[in-house]
């Protein structure tokens, strides 16, 4: 755990999740976060999705309701009321959505990305998620609008480049999505950033 106050800390380890996994993805809302899918060994990937609630993050995070199939490699975000999934393993073009009031149950499939990748980044405000990036090193950029999420999502303005294994975060304005690679090329430092006012540029 970060401590957002004295950032230059070293951070804390807090309670941990409820089984070890890689390649997994994480979103939250103001309570709780959400640790979903994962693998150990190839082809060892899982369904599961840990919660961990801040009023009490010593304790293992809880088991919650599943994604709708094994994955990983996929990207996360969503809003207080919901979180999504979207991509990962053998492409996926899924997007699965977990309500947070009934987080036991399994996650629903919504409307796909607009092209199956694994590797990508996800961030979003409160009425749009931006899944970006991912395997095979593309550039894209796809918006889920969260007040229809049963649509396929629509590819908005692209990366400066394409991009894999990087990261995104973001405020109700912009989304920021950092680092990264290429395959064949040195890892990269930039920093993209994406307007949501003008997300076709």
């Amino acid at each position: 755990r970060i401590d957002y106050s004295n950032d230059t800390a070293t951070a804390a380890a807090k309670g941990p999740l409820s089984l070890a996994r890689r390649f997994l993805t994480a979103t939250s809302n103001s309570s709780y976060g959400y640790f979903g899918g994962g693998q150990t060994t190839n082809p060892s990937r899982y369904s599961t999705v840990d919660r961990i609630d801040y009023s009490n993050d010593t304790a293992t995070a809880v088991a919650k309701g599943p994604l709708s199939d094994t994955n990983s490699r996929s990207g996360g975000t969503g809003t207080q009321s919901f979180g999504y999934f979207g991509g990962g393993y053998s492409d996926k073009s899924t997007v699965d959505r977990l309500d947070y009031s009934n987080d036991t149950a399994t996650a629903s499939p919504k409307g796909p990305l607009s092209l199956g990748r694994r590797n990508l980044s996800a961030t979003g405000n409160a009425s749009f998620g931006y899944f970006a990036g991912g395997v095979p090193s593309l550039s894209i950029v796809d918006r889920v609008d969260y007040s229809n999420d049963t649509a396929t999502a629509v590819v908005k303005g692209p990366l400066t480049s394409g991009v894999t294994n990087h990261s995104g975060t973001g405020n109700s304005s912009f989304g920021y999505f950092a680092g990264g690679a290429v395959p064949g090329t040195p890892s990269k430092t930039t920093v993209d950033r994406i307007n949501y006012s003008n997300d076709t540029a």
